[in-house]
């Protein structure tokens, strides 16, 4: 389990976090916070992997609330109602950049990247849970082999499964790794290591043959062939 607090002067705020944290199988949201000083006293003495951090805040802003604990070194996604933060968080390396109000998906995605980052820190395979009907089912990245977009679901195929999830090939991109993964199509993202051929119009990935778009051929034969 990731172990998450929430950090937000605005209760409501709080309470949206909250209730997204509870449907997540892999995250505890073990505390919420209305002000940065309780929440840096609890981080000297409880384990946390993960701070939701609003950043217009009356007491401390939450950029200069990450530069003060930026020496624990915990993974950071900033939620804001203003854009023009973006920058600035992103330079604090913030794991993610959520703008309210915060859609699920958004916060899902969060969540996935964090939980990714935190198996491989721990020497596991890196993996991502993804919501199949009523399940969560979780994925491990090695085994997949490629994703088929049509509009809003996705299906995510391994050598003896397929997982089929609502959310875009987009949204599922911002999950993946770069540098295992890529987009061969519009509808179509393949595992570098998975692709057995390649040819003008399309990749072959174990037994299936993917289209290849040509605005994204270039791209592939640089990865595959390190031009």
């Amino acid at each position: 389990m990731l172990r998450a607090i929430a950090i937000d002067d605005e209760p409501a705020a709080l309470e949206v976090l909250s209730r997204y944290a509870e449907k997540v199988p892999f995250l505890e949201l073990v505390q919420p916070f209305l002000n940065t000083t309780d929440a840096l006293n609890f981080l000297h003495t409880q384990r946390v992997d993960l701070i939701f951090l609003d950043i217009r805040m009356p007491d401390l802003s939450g950029t200069d609330f990450a530069q003060l604990i930026a020496p624990l070194n915990k993974s950071i996604v900033f939620t804001t109602a203003y854009a023009d933060y973006a920058l600035e968080g992103f330079a604090l390396n913030a794991l993610d950049y959520l703008l309210k109000p915060i859609a699920f998906g958004r916060f899902l995605q969060s969540c996935n990247r964090a939980y990714t980052q935190y198996l491989l820190q721990r020497g596991e395979p890196s993996s991502i849970f993804v919501k199949d009907g009523y399940d969560w089912v979780r994925m491990n990245l090695s085994e997949v082999l490629y994703i088929h977009s049509d509009t809003n679901l996705l299906f995510i195929h391994e050598e003896n499964r397929q997982v089929s999830t609502r959310m875009t090939l987009s949204e599922m991109i911002e999950m993946l790794p770069g540098d295992q993964f890529v987009r061969v199509h519009k509808s179509y993202v393949v595992a570098l290591k998975a692709i057995r051929k390649l040819e003008r119009h399309q990749v072959t990935v174990g037994h299936v043959t993917i289209p290849l778009a040509a605005s994204y051929r270039q791209a592939l034969e640089q990865r595959l062939l390190r031009k």
